[in-house]
């Protein structure tokens, strides 16, 4: 493993070192735990979405799922090395937790109309909470949400006003985890 080839080009590496909060010794432990998980020899086939939801680090989280999906290669439905850091990346204690909101902001933007509405608030409570409080209490804050005195429009959330309504302390305890 000391003679591995690199999987990540010189490009990735930059550009991962600019986007995720990532050292370089880092991201080449992250390189390596991705090469134990793609056997192939060039670590070129990439790990499929029901092996990566597996991970341990990943289990138990209900919005990883939807982190990994959000990540997905569109043509074969795989994570390669680059998508590998960048989940990491997001889900890192370190990430600014703003950065954290506007990414869950567009994973749930399921519609593309940059505002969330009725339907995606739902999804956002029902991933947060399904199983521990009824469909009634979701959608009694879903109706608080899309009502809140500060939103511009009622009955629509921008992106602006999803990361306000937020607190950061929950989103990092709900964003964050340790490699294992």
């Amino acid at each position: 493993m000391g003679n591995q080839q690199a999987i990540l080009s010189d490009i990735d590496i930059q550009d991962l070192k600019e986007t995720t909060p990532f050292s370089d010794s880092e991201l080449k432990k992250l390189e390596q735990r991705y090469h134990a998980l793609d056997s192939s020899p060039d670590a070129t086939d990439g790990v499929p979405y029901d092996e990566m939801i597996l991970l341990p680090e990943l289990r138990g989280n209900a919005l990883c799922p939807l982190i990994v999906a959000a990540n997905l290669d569109g043509r074969s439905g795989r994570v390669y090395a680059k998508q590998f850091v960048q989940i990491f990346g997001i889900l890192s204690p370190k990430a600014n937790p703003e950065e954290k909101k506007e990414f869950l902001f567009e994973v749930f933007n399921i519609y593309g109309a940059n505002v969330l509405t009725h339907d995606e608030v739902y999804l956002f409570f029902k991933t947060l909470f399904d199983g521990t409080i009824s469909d009634d209490h979701i959608l009694a804050l879903t109706y608080r949400a899309l009502n809140h005195k500060a939103l511009k429009k009622k009955g629509e959330i921008n992106k602006k006003e999803f990361i306000g309504l937020i607190p950061d302390h929950e989103i990092v305890n709900r964003m964050s985890i340790e490699l294992l």
